[in-house]
């Protein structure tokens, strides 16, 4: 086979499958996951079942791509501004208030990760997704751990609890509001009377006065 001849033909399967998670990703996003299927994917995409079935075996398998596809957005979107600040306590306020900016201008990408959060909230389907999921969310470094390493050191940032433990703990209570806030803010504003600006604030006030030294 002529090399050049296999690069365009490996560059065109490349494509072909890039637009399966993206068409399915616009499907998942305007429907919802649990009311698309196969079928959809391969209309919306133009495509036979036969091609389909050459890049994915499930439907699960492409749920899946998407959710890493998205979470890569996600996190390039709140770092692609350094954080700012004199020690790590103030570049982590720096990056939870643009987190949450970057989350508001990205609805879309915390509305996904929600829908999956709901998906999958028990189990992974199979040992393989799982496999490959935890390993793609384990090949890197948190963002929130270099800063709240950098604090412990130049003791702006409480050093008496597990680093690991306060990264996860800080990441889960930030997502999860802002999931909450975005996905139901509005109707949580008529049930509640309080805007989800103000929730996100006094949030991210709560998480910051923790992560002090305490008795500062």
């Amino acid at each position: 086979m002529d090399p050049r001849w296999k690069e365009q033909l490996e560059q065109h399967r490349n494509k072909r499958r890039e637009d399966i998670i993206q068409g399915a990703q616009q499907l998942f996003v305007e429907r919802g996951l649990s009311a698309v299927t196969l079928k959809d994917v391969v209309e919306f995409c133009g495509i036979s079942k036969v091609t389909l079935y050459k890049y994915f075996r499930s439907l699960d398998e492409i749920v899946f791509e998407v959710q890493m596809n998205v979470l890569i957005a996600f996190w390039d979107a709140v770092n692609l501004i350094s954080p700012e600040g004199n020690n790590g306590f103030e570049k982590i306020r720096h990056l939870l208030e643009h987190m949450i900016s970057a989350s508001k201008q990205h609805a879309n990408y915390v509305r996904f990760i929600a829908m999956f959060d709901t998906l999958y909230q028990e189990n992974y389907v199979n040992a393989e997704l799982e496999g490959r999921y935890i390993s793609f969310l384990r090949s890197g470094t948190h963002p929130f751990y270099a800063l709240l390493e950098e604090g412990i050191r130049d003791g702006s940032i409480r050093s008496d609890i597990d680093i690991h433990i306060l990264t996860f703990t800080l990441s889960n209570v930030v997502i999860a509001t802002l999931q909450r806030m975005i996905v139901r803010g509005k109707v949580l504003h008529l049930d509640q009377g309080v805007e989800p600006a103000a929730i996100l604030e006094l949030m991210l006030d709560m998480a910051l006065m923790y992560l002090k030294p305490q008795g500062n």
